[in-house]
């Protein structure tokens, strides 16, 4: 569905497709800023398990350390 509405807005014209991604953006700019502060607040949860929770889980303190040491763009 999406693929049909992106080859519509193409054929009405380059114009027509920069406007539609410019009113976009601020959705898609807090929907990413969302996702970031999800992420750093599942990393946080994570750093505060104990190690036995978190062998349960298949993860050991030094996955966690190294997935908390990441920028949060990168998963």
């Amino acid at each position: 569905m999406q693929q049909a509405a992106s080859h519509k807005l193409a054929t009405l014209g380059p114009g027509v497709a920069f406007a539609t991604a410019l009113r976009r953006a601020p959705l898609a700019l807090i929907e990413r800023l969302g996702s970031w502060q999800r992420q750093a607040e599942e990393r946080a949860h994570l750093m505060k398990l104990s190690d036995h929770q978190l062998q349960d889980m298949g993860l050991s303190r030094g996955d966690v350390e190294d997935m908390a040491r990441k920028p949060l763009w990168q998963r």
